[in-house]
């Protein structure tokens, strides 16, 4: 039996959750709470599989809280969820920090597909779940934190030692990002960040 605890406003669970949830061939038992406190309460009561948090939690700090439930959960599985209708997921620490993160506009297919992953906690699952209207989400996490470095108008060499990587790592990665979101420039990436509606980690 696999535990999920959803802290997220009820119609959202309710509507656009709880029915891929049922579909799941796993047997799954859900939990909804409103509060961060009912979150806390329910996890000392339960070992939950996969906590799903909504992305703007009102009255907490969400990375704050993530930390949290690491360390007194460490085998529960954090998906963070936005009910907002940003084109793309947002790209800041939260998500690093998340083991998987969807969006308003992720499809049904999409949603059962991280859920099901994450279940069954395969290690190789990409922390943004791919979108055809999202091309951002097609970067893997490593070229993400590449991603953000550059944008800080931080030099090959420099993103190298801070990430602890080889340079040509880091050349290679960057390629792979130009390829990815077909551009050819800084420039043109500070464009595509804004077009689809992400921001760089704080």
């Amino acid at each position: 039996m696999n535990y999920i605890l959803i802290a997220h406003e009820p119609s959202v669970a309710r509507d656009g959750l709880s029915p891929v949830i049922t579909m799941l061939p796993a047997p799954v038992t859900v939990l909804m709470v409103e509060t961060a406190d009912d979150i806390m309460a329910a996890m000392k009561k339960q070992t939950f599989n996969l906590l799903i948090l909504s992305r703007y939690f009102p009255g907490i700090d969400t990375l704050s809280m993530m930390d949290v439930i690491r360390k007194q959960s460490p085998a529960t599985r954090i998906l963070l969820f936005s009910s907002h209708s940003e084109k793309a997921v947002i790209i800041d620490s939260l998500y690093q920090e998340a083991d998987a993160c969807l969006s308003k506009n992720s499809t049904e297919a999409e949603i059962q597909l991280t859920l099901s992953s994450l279940l069954k906690e395969e290690k190789d699952m990409p922390l943004y779940v791919p979108s055809s209207a999202n091309p951002l989400a097609q970067l893997s996490s490593r070229e993400i934190e590449v991603m953000n470095l550059l944008i800080k108008g931080l030099p090959l060499l420099k993103i190298a030692a801070t990430m602890e990587l080889q340079l040509t790592t880091v050349s290679t990665y960057k390629t792979r990002i130009f390829k990815k979101l077909e551009i050819n420039s800084i420039v043109e990436l500070l464009e595509k960040i804004n077009i689809y509606g992400a921001r760089k980690a704080v």
